[in-house]
């Protein structure tokens, strides 16, 4: 019961950060959800609802379409590659990518601090192809591929709207990937599902409150709240990880 109320409360509570900043689902509740769960069992929970969280931004985006047409390749790789990384994962011992799970968060956060630089950068089809495949192997691995997001907008000044909106594309295509692999090697376990289904209103209901306040509140405020958080977070996960690599 006890891990069943920390998936609900993980759950709403990343939901609503990605409600209030338009990003962050996987990015909090993986590394949160990794100190009480085994970690597949954390990137388990996360995909429905994170196709879910996604597929409801969306909808509310209008850019999608342009964005599809533009970046394709983008979203397509990121599915070869996060079942390629889902296959690594269910195929080996999980518990090093705990550390490569805390240094892409560190790395998230270094990148956040990134400017965009006066040179734009062009990416041909095939290195779109090539991106998303790099993409997909790290959703497939540690479920989250934040850091190269930020660093492919910063250096290609993508619009705001279309890089929104092709990475929310990415962010379903990585969980479709992931739950293809899951089930090619009989590791959906339905139980795991079952529980991030019946959270999933919870889950929907937050979403929705962070997007009603993302208008209403100082974004500074919060967005450096969530990277003090995220500090935590990550050096807390690099410690455990190194300590299990220590005793095994």
């Amino acid at each position: 019961m006890s891990q069943e109320l920390l998936f609900v409360l993980v759950g709403m509570f990343a939901a609503f950060v990605h409600g209030a900043f338009g990003f962050g689902f996987p990015l909090l509740a993986t590394p949160l959800l990794a100190l009480g769960f085994e970690l597949r069992t954390a990137i388990l929970l996360t995909l429905i609802p994170t196709v879910s969280v996604n597929l409801f931004s969306i909808l509310g985006e209008h850019h999608w379409r342009v964005a599809w047409r533009a970046y394709w390749p983008i979203p397509v790789f990121t599915l070869v590659g996060s079942f390629l990384g889902t296959q690594v994962l269910l195929g080996v011992d999980p518990e090093p990518f705990r550390l490569l799970l805390a240094l892409v968060l560190i790395a998230y956060l270094v990148s956040d601090h990134l400017h965009r630089g006066e040179r734009v950068i062009e990416v041909p089809k095939w290195g779109m192809a090539m991106f998303g495949l790099l993409l997909g192997l790290l959703a497939g691995l540690v479920n989250i591929f934040s850091p190269l997001v930020v660093a492919y907008g910063l250096l290609t000044q993508m619009p705001t709207m279309l890089m929104v909106a092709t990475f929310n594309l990415s962010f379903i295509t990585s969980k479709s990937g992931q739950i293809i692999g899951f089930i090619s090697r009989d590791a959906f376990v339905l139980d795991v599902v079952k529980l991030s289904v019946m959270a999933l209103p919870l889950i929907l209901g937050a979403l929705w409150l962070g997007i009603r306040l993302r208008k209403r509140v100082d974004m500074e405020t919060y967005r450096g709240m969530l990277r003090a958080a995220l500090w935590i977070i990550s050096v807390v996960i690099l410690i455990d990880a190194l300590r299990r690599l220590w005793l095994d």
